[in-house]
């Protein structure tokens, strides 16, 4: 692939603006239609990386040119089916927890299905699911009885401290998350987030989901571990979670108490900057530095290169001393799965003390 130019993010970046902009106003959904005659394929190119083809059939697929609408009506339709899939896959998950008396809250993509009026048009990728962390052995025997497989995903994910493992069975994977983020990332009230879980439609059942601030920060949170180097649909689907002021102030008071002031602020600016109809329906504070940097260089299809996304992890810490402990910890991981790469060999199953099949 060519290298991409300052020119190429530019127009990426317009173009991003337009289908943001289309979404949220969908009577400027015409003007895509030149736009797409004229950029020779990076209309879709741009809306696909940013997972926003689905959103777009429903909201404005009557106004776009004939061949995008039906890109994008395919991607619906396919997004339509993965859900109905995910989503029987959490029913059973849930029932299964259930059964073994553990409590579950259903985290990001299928928590969020609900806050859009259509179906099939938030894509998913996977099953998230968080426990409390004294049920982790007893999750991993449920997640083992139903067929599923851990995978060796993350450098220190058989560790008693981390935060999740990833499971597979077939074309469904299981994230089950013991905690929200890394503990050493930040110090989140986890008595106070299984008190103000609230009931969310899971497939044909119900499930537990995030409350709406501790959802809001919790989404901050995980972008800011993917460096902002995230599809735009992340910023509808906090959009979604801070609807009015009091919101806002709920989410920012939750930030704040956990440690995470920084990648909420970070973003909430980068979702004004592409959704101006949202950013006017709250009061917004001045953008911080690191974010404003953030917001400039958002949108291009080219992955963030390794060391800007080193420099966005170490600016979205509040304080120095958890930066300099989380980068020790990750630091000991890492030399320790190369050595269990390099010389131990043992598979997943049993780094996680389970029995041999």
């Amino acid at each position: 692939m060519p290298p991409v130019t300052a020119r190429d993010e530019g127009a990426q970046r317009l173009l991003l603006h337009d289908l943001l902009g289309a979404l949220e106003r969908p009577e400027r959904a015409d003007r895509l239609g030149a736009e797409a005659a004229a950029d020779d394929g990076l209309l879709l190119q741009v809306a696909r990386r940013h997972r926003l083809t689905p959103l777009l059939s429903a909201v404005c697929g009557k106004s776009l040119p004939a061949d995008v609408g039906e890109a994008c009506r395919r991607d619906r339709l396919m997004t339509a089916a993965r859900n109905l899939m995910l989503a029987q896959a959490a029913e059973e998950c849930l029932a299964a927890f259930a059964a073994a008396a553990i409590p579950v809250i259903v985290l990001k993509g299928l928590a969020y299905e609900s806050a859009y009026a259509a179906a099939g048009v938030r894509p998913t990728a996977d099953v998230d699911l968080l426990v409390p962390d004294d049920s982790r052995r007893a999750a991993f025997a449920v997640l083992d009885r139903m067929g599923f497989e851990p995978r060796a995903a993350a450098p220190g994910f058989d560790e008693a401290d981390y935060h999740e493992v990833a499971w597979r069975r077939g074309n469904i994977e299981v994230d089950l998350h013991l905690a929200l983020a890394p503990y050493v990332r930040c110090h989140i009230d986890y008595a106070d987030v299984w008190a103000r879980a609230v009931t969310t439609p899971i497939g044909r059942g119900q499930g537990k989901a995030l409350s709406p601030p501790h959802a809001a920060v919790f989404h901050a949170l995980h972008m800011a571990i993917d460096h902002f180097d995230v599809p735009a649909l992340y910023l509808l689907d906090l959009s979604r979670q801070l609807p009015s002021d009091a919101a806002m102030d709920a989410a920012w008071a939750t930030a704040r108490a956990w440690g995470c002031r920084r990648p909420f602020a970070t973003a909430v600016a980068l979702a004004e900057a592409f959704l101006p109809v949202w950013a006017a329906s709250h009061v917004s504070q001045p953008a911080p530095w690191f974010a404003a940097r953030v917001a400039s260089r958002y949108g291009p299809i080219a992955p963030l290169p390794r060391p800007a996304q080193l420099a966005r992890k170490l600016l979205h810490f509040d304080d120095p001393v958890t930066a300099l402990r989380y980068t020790a910890v990750q630091a000991r991981r890492k030399a320790r799965e190369l050595i269990e790469n390099r010389l131990r060999h043992r598979p997943a199953r049993e780094r996680l003390g389970l029995d041999p099949k």
